[in-house]
């Protein structure tokens, strides 16, 4: 085990500005509000196109997209691969011009040959619209539980300042983590990769939802998680075991009613009965996740309370938007790199079968 007692961190930090909350209420308020045409016809980052598209490699076409509607942020992510600076690659473009965009693959793109590659992919635009935003009525307000501008303003304000926590903390374990990688230097089998990726975005999933991100947010971040699974579930159970490590090495223990707390907390998230949520992660198999994740952030606690920090600022460009679609860059059936291999499949049944006999 490496050293995890009085590190030294860097801590990123943000004063949150007026002109950082304007925008994200604008970003907020946006899923609610109105496509009308734009009359100008240009586009800008946050307006929606709409788009026939070809997905080619050489000469020849190994996808399409007829009339997808698509909102110009800075990354998009399709099922199977990542587009970077989509909004630049966007931005200034009219109805019947055609723009070139490159698409990272994903492990998970149909023809396994592409895999990590870059592919091109021509979008012709068809419409440009804008998001007309609702006005903050009492009324409308009230989708918030809220009464008043005001009270908007401190709400996205608070929100900001959540997300900022996130990311402290997300620092500070890749740091630990990178200290952890750099004292030790081993390599996790395959067939384990895929057998916890699935509960790997599942736990991470629930981290968010504890950290206040909204529900678009997760879903960008886990489809991002998803390009490339098994390197990031690789990375997350390094973390894993040295955390549990240091639990059993400074004796934090796990009770009842720590699981109990950590339920009700996830039920007031997401607004639902705290029997439904137990009963939830029961049949998704994910109790044995909660508690792992509550005994790790015990031990992350104490790393990071007896740390020393160094803050330093953070850049103050807006973070990258991600724009998901659920459509894939290239045609036909997606691989699963999560799938176990026939070969792991047969091993653990032996594996099973020897164990009954010797029972």
């Amino acid at each position: 085990m490496p050293e995890y007692k009085a590190l030294k961190l860097k801590r990123p930090t943000r004063t949150f500005t007026d002109e950082d909350v304007a925008r994200e209420e604008r970003r907020l308020l946006s899923g609610y509000g109105q496509l009308v045409p734009k009359e100008d016809g240009v586009v800008e980052p946050d307006d929606y196109i709409t788009v026939d598209a070809e997905t080619r490699i050489g000469g020849s076409v190994i996808g399409t997209m007829k009339e997808a509607v698509l909102r110009v942020d800075d990354r998009l992510v399709f099922k199977d691969g990542i587009a970077e600076n989509f909004a630049q690659k966007m931005r200034g473009a009219k109805v019947g011009e055609k723009r070139e965009i490159d698409i990272q693959m994903a492990d998970a793109v149909a023809l396994p040959q592409l895999r990590g590659q870059t592919v091109k992919a021509i979008l012709e635009i068809k419409d440009v619209k804008m998001v007309r935003l609702p006005e903050l009525t009492h009324e409308f307000l009230h989708t918030f539980g809220i009464h008043n501008p005001e009270q908007f303003h401190e709400q996205v304000r608070i929100r900001l300042e959540k997300r900022l926590e996130y990311q402290q903390r997300q620092s500070a374990r890749e740091q630990i983590l990178a200290s952890v990688v750099a004292a030790s230097n081993w390599e996790l089998p395959r067939d384990l990769l895929v057998r916890q990726a699935r509960k790997h975005l599942a736990r991470k999933v629930m981290e968010m939802k504890e950290a206040g991100l909204s529900d678009d947010e997760i879903r960008s971040r886990e489809r991002l998680l998803q390009q490339d699974v098994l390197q990031s579930t690789a990375m997350a159970l390094k973390e894993h075991f040295v955390l549990q490590k240091i639990a059993e090495v400074e004796k934090l223990d796990l009770s009842d009613d720590d699981i109990e707390l950590e339920i009700e907390r996830l039920a007031d998230l997401e607004n639902e009965s705290p029997r439904r949520v137990r009963a939830r992660l029961e049949k998704e198999d994910l109790l044995e996740t909660l508690a792992a994740q509550i005994l790790e952030r015990k031990a992350l606690d104490m790393i990071l309370s007896s740390a020393e920090y160094e803050d330093v600022a953070m850049d103050t460009q807006p973070a990258a938007t991600v724009q998901t679609v659920d459509a894939q860059a290239v045609a036909g059936e997606m691989q699963d790199p999560t799938a176990v291999p026939p070969e792991s499949e047969k091993a653990a049944g032996e594996e099973n079968k020897e164990n009954k006999v010797t029972e």
